[in-house]
């Protein structure tokens, strides 16, 4: 039987019998969790300041052969959804253990495995990655490129990573016939055996046809770039001018950048040399901790307007730049480059023609497609910003999480406020291997969470993510305000004690002060927002406050 016979014919009685030992266990080291212990976390870091510079380019149909050049991060989260991942599993001649499709997972492998061989050989592991939606101005010049990984486990070893493009496309699947990861893939879907399964095989198994000058061999021979991987190393980057080139030509013809990433085949050939690094949608859908990042550095022709000031803000400041004129434009870039220690902040931008109202605000995370004769930019010194009040809402979706039936699974999230106070809270189950939880934070300031669940005995521990508790627009502060007079209630303190909720006061009265102006705070909304500081600012101390400062003879023995 040929191998691409074997290939083609698909699911056996290989599957059948390798099937069940993976459900009840057997070959399921895929899910590792860390073995340090977990105890209840101290609050966030203290936030630092954004500084850097802020860098804005507007493109048009003709400009400036000289333009600015930009730095932008492609990674699943918030503001990008186009990366996917796939674990290859099999031998060279097309045979495999387990044969299923397996995207959107928590981890990805490449090496050879070092036990339970099956037929005389042990699996061997190749990672495809597929980044969509690599959207440059017309003519870009892309100067830098690299990926970032963030690694799992290492090997006993260290391994030589080599990254590969694959010529064509193929579509990641969504987990198989019934996506669960474990079942066999779609007609069309990718697997170890062919591009499209049922439809098109791949020249050898695992993309393993490798030449320089045919246009069908699944990689050219030489490959993009390489670096070692050291015995517990926590992460890695592959970066190369070549890599540059092919986003820049992917980019233009509107194509994926899809690529393989596997050990050499020295590191192929030897038993124990499996690299678990984390997949692009590892984690819950805010947390982009341990993501794979593409890391583009580019400029372009016919920019028609620009703008590089520094910046410089203190954490929850948030500074929107004087309007930009920019007629014609048609594309806009947005970039900061911060300096060592310090935050990068949250970028969004609006615009729209001349006397027309303007656009919503928009992410500037990455570059946009406009239609505008002006733009405006806002810089939020804050990490993915929720409003004190609203809810904090996140999930994950893994068809590993098996200790019990997926429905009976208790998915632990641990919320940790800036005052050190813990919140736990116990996921819901939303069907299809899915958890989702929601948490109405009641302190502003920094935030962080993690969750955790048992897996085959061990105990699977998330990456740790961030968030801000902000306020928004002069009612938001007044609702919030109001809810904290609620809350204090009658108090028989004293200006000698500070009361819990005192620190939570104070970062109103600033919020108030920042969102409004004195025109404001001179007419009848400040006296009504004054009059509301007084009534708590009595509740915390327990007793009467004077309606103007009244100074007191100075001490001299202090």
């Amino acid at each position: 039987m040929t191998a691409r016979r074997f290939r083609s014919g698909a699911w056996g009685a290989v599957a059948l019998i390798a099937l069940p030992l993976v459900l009840l266990g057997g070959g399921c080291d895929r899910y590792r969790a860390r073995p340090e212990a977990q105890e209840a976390k101290a609050p966030a870091p203290r936030p630092a300041s954004v500084s850097g510079t802020l860098r804005v380019s507007a493109y048009g149909a003709a400009g400036s052969t000289e333009a600015l050049g930009h730095v932008h991060t492609w990674v699943n989260g918030l503001h990008y959804g186009g990366m996917e991942d796939n674990d290859l599993r099999g031998f060279l001649d097309g045979r495999f253990i387990y044969g299923w499709n397996q995207p959107r997972q928590v981890h990805n492998r490449m090496g050879r495995r070092g036990s339970r061989p099956r037929w005389g050989e042990t699996e061997l592991f190749r990672t495809l990655m597929r980044w969509d939606g690599i959207d440059l101005p017309e003519r870009a010049r892309v100067t830098e490129a690299r990926i970032e990984i963030a690694v799992e486990e290492t090997p006993k070893r260290p391994v030589d990573v080599m990254l590969y493009e694959v010529r064509g496309d193929w579509n990641p699947g969504e987990g198989g016939e019934r996506k669960d990861n474990t079942s066999p893939p779609l007609p069309g879907e990718v697997w170890w055996g062919e591009r499209a399964a049922g439809q098109e095989p791949w020249g050898f198994p695992g993309a393993g046809w490798a030449d320089e000058a045919d246009p069908r061999a699944d990689t050219p021979v030489s490959a993009l770039a390489q670096t070692r991987v050291e015995q517990k190393q926590e992460s890695f980057v592959l970066g190369s001018e070549a890599l540059a080139q092919l986003i820049e030509r992917r980019a233009r013809a509107g194509q994926p950048l899809d690529l393989m990433l596997k050990v050499s085949d020295d590191d192929e050939d030897t038993p124990g040399t499996v690299l678990y690094i984390y997949a692009g949608n590892h984690g819950d859908r805010r947390n982009e901790a341990r993501r794979p990042r593409l890391v583009v550095g580019w400029e372009a022709p016919q920019e028609i307007a620009r703008l590089e000031r520094p910046l410089l803000l203190e954490h929850d400041r948030t500074a929107v730049l004087p309007r930009l004129a920019a007629p014609g434009a048609r594309r806009v870039a947005v970039s900061f480059e911060a300096v060592p220690g310090s935050e990068s902040p949250l970028l969004s931008i609006r615009g729209g023609a001349a006397g027309e109202a303007p656009s919503p605000w928009q992410s500037a995370a990455l570059p946009r497609s406009v239609d505008w004769d002006w733009v405006e930019v806002r810089a939020q010194a804050s990490i993915d910003p929720v409003m004190l009040g609203e809810a904090f809402e996140t999930g994950f979706r893994d068809t590993w999480v098996r200790t019990a039936p997926p429905e009976e699974q208790a998915v632990r999230f641990t919320f940790v406020a800036p005052s050190g106070k813990t919140h736990p809270i116990v996921a819901d189950y939303e069907g299809d291997y899915t958890w989702k939880v929601a948490f109405v934070p009641d302190e502003l300031g920094r935030h962080t969470y993690r969750f955790e669940h048992d897996f085959l005995k061990r105990t699977y521990y998330s990456a740790d993510g961030q968030f801000d508790v902000v306020v928004g627009d002069l009612d938001h502060v007044e609702r919030a305000l109001r809810a904290l007079l609620d809350r204090v209630g009658d108090s028989e303190g004293s200006d000698a004690e500070i009361r819990e909720e005192a620190p939570l006061f104070w970062r109103l009265e600033r919020a108030l002060y920042q969102q409004a102006t004195p025109e404001q705070m001179e007419g009848p909304v400040g006296e009504r927002l004054y009059a509301l500081l007084t009534e708590i600012r009595a509740a915390l101390s327990g007793r009467a406050v004077p309606d103007e400062a009244v100074p007191k003879p100075m001490r001299r023995d202090f």
